[in-house]
């Protein structure tokens, strides 16, 4: 190492070897919070993303179970249709409390009843959103000859958008909630 006036005043352990890093603002927490960039790798972000993921395979899983039973059953009866979309939805929320508690929230506790209680009150949220929406859709359709498989899918599309936010919500905030004393 090359004595410099600034080195030869300074303790050995003051000084920084060759494959010591060198302090930078950018080692510090704080960077994280100003940085852009960090929004795109955040946990939060990245939370989200596996939410949407997992949302997306319970949709298919939904929308295909849906359309199972309406292609199995055909039906026009709006009673028969809700109970179809129940069935269906409840696939997929089976589907939605195993992803969501193990990778989008990492919530690795061991699953209590409470946490079931609260998933089961979030999905029949979410089951009442859907059929609220659904009825309404063919009630609105039903004095029209319309194509019911059609018209049950589009409304069971806006549906699952809009009860996704709620969901998300619920399970974020209520249902996957890590207390400071169960970590």
């Amino acid at each position: 190492m090359i004595e410099t006036p600034e080195l030869r005043y300074k303790e050995p352990s003051e000084t920084l070897s060759p494959i010591q890093p060198y302090p930078t603002k950018y080692n510090t927490g704080a960077h994280h919070r100003q940085n852009p960039t960090y929004l795109l790798v955040s946990p939060r972000f990245i939370e989200g993303a596996r939410f949407i993921l997992v949302g997306g395979l319970n949709t298919t899983l939904d929308l295909l179970a849906l359309n199972s039973l309406l292609f199995l059953f055909p039906t026009g009866n709006r009673l028969l249709i809700l109970i179809y979309t129940v069935l269906a939805y409840s696939i997929g929320a089976a589907n939605s409390f195993l992803l969501n508690k193990y990778w989008t929230f990492k919530h690795r506790q061991r699953t209590t009843p409470r946490e079931i209680g609260r998933f089961t009150i979030t999905t029949l949220f979410g089951i009442g959103w859907n059929a609220a929406l659904i009825w309404l859709a063919s009630t609105i359709a039903h004095p029209f000859p319309t194509n019911a498989v059609l018209w049950t899918n589009a409304s069971k599309i806006v549906a699952i958008g809009s009860g996704a936010f709620i969901s998300f919500l619920g399970m974020r905030l209520w249902v996957f909630v890590s207390t400071p004393h169960s970590r």
